[in-house]
């Protein structure tokens, strides 16, 4: 972590927060009116002249209140790791609540999140649906269509559902069926495509149309797994966009390009850790130049083993980290609990369900 000594790193939070607060640089006189321990104009300009020296805030010239630099922004996220109380207690209220409302369909959590923190940051959120890195049954059915069709239906853990015309090679029955899919469940129930496949023969006894319907399970559980992760839920690019430090020289019309593309996404996220904890990338930390100006903050949340996303936002470096970097996490949090409670039947942790202060 980096080291100021305390009147420094107290002198450099009040530029920050001031920055941040109004987007117009911060004068000494303003600082020294702040702070804690009373000093002159003077000395705080001294000190802010080793900031600059030291990279952690720029001044438009030597009279001139100071402006964060991304190293200046990068110290006050590393205090936060330092511990702090999670996010307000509204906040945590609104996100939960706004999850609450979806929690009976896992395709819509990604919308439902990006919405919330969109809204309470005013900035754009991004978050992508709970995917596994290999699908396995939750439960597989047989339906009958008519005589030489039947349809194949499969609900994953992530709850997708996956459906399958499968062509007879003879008439059957519904109750036919039935006898088949109890034959067969299982020995399917809880596995991947590869893993049904190397105890295909334990189960199949030869007869047609168990081989087809284990042969069509492998099948449609390969074909999903070979589909793109889906897409990113995306919200608030407006907001976004509108933000002074990012409406000028066609900034935004370069970066709107970039979010077009799913890859841009992939690559901000994929150095998130797996603990829900947040990743914050600011300025030009970030490896894409498209995103120089910006910030990312990111978690991921899910079952590790089992099936994960993202929830994260971009803003201007100008961002209120000290509120971002929480509201993110508890996102995460919450949307892993409603993971775990869609494959483990476990309520929402005790912890999630109490408001933070």
């Amino acid at each position: 972590m980096t080291t100021l000594s305390p009147r420094r790193g107290s002198i450099l939070r009040l530029i920050v927060d001031g920055y941040i607060a109004t987007g117009e640089p911060v004068a000494s006189s303003v600082v020294a009116s702040d702070l804690d321990v009373r000093v002159s104009p003077a000395t705080v300009r001294n000190e802010m002249v080793s900031l600059e020296d030291d990279g952690y805030i720029t001044r438009p010239h030597s009279s001139a209140g100071g402006i964060p630099a991304d190293k200046g922004y990068r110290f006050i996220v590393e205090g936060l790791e330092t511990g702090y109380g999670g996010p307000n207690a509204r906040d945590f209220a609104a996100i939960r609540a706004a999850l609450e409302q979806r929690r009976r369909d896992m395709e819509e959590w990604a919308d439902a999140a990006a919405s919330i923190v969109a809204g309470l940051l005013k900035t754009l959120a991004f978050a992508s649906t709970p995917r596994a890195d290999a699908s396995r049954i939750k439960q597989l059915d047989l339906l009958w269509m008519q005589d030489l069709t039947a349809m194949l239906v499969l609900i994953l853990h992530e709850t997708t559902v996956v459906k399958q015309l499968i062509p007879l090679e003879s008439p059957t029955t519904q109750d036919e069926l039935y006898r088949v899919r109890n034959r067969v469940h299982d020995a399917v129930t809880g596995r991947t495509a590869d893993e049904i496949a190397q105890q295909r023969g334990a189960v199949d006894t030869g007869q047609g149309l168990e081989s087809i319907v284990l042969e069509s399970t492998v099948n449609a559980l390969r074909e999903r797994d070979q589909q793109k992760i889906s897409g990113y839920n995306i919200e608030g690019l407006g907001r976004l966009l509108g933000t002074p430090e990012l409406s000028q020289d066609n900034y935004g019309a370069e970066l709107t390009e970039v979010l077009d593309s799913e890859d841009a996404l992939h690559e901000l996220t994929e150095g998130a850790p797996s603990d829900g904890s947040a990743a914050v990338y600011i300025g030009e930390e970030i490896p894409r130049a498209e995103f120089n100006r910006c910030s990312v903050i990111v978690a991921r949340y899910g079952v590790p083993a089992e099936a994960s996303g993202v929830v994260g936002l971009i803003g201007p470096t100008r961002l209120a980290y000290r509120r971002a970097v929480p509201v993110v996490e508890a996102a995460a949090t919450l949307l892993s609990d409603l993971v775990t409670e869609a494959y483990y039947g476990y309520p929402a942790s005790s912890e999630s369900r109490t408001a933070h202060t």
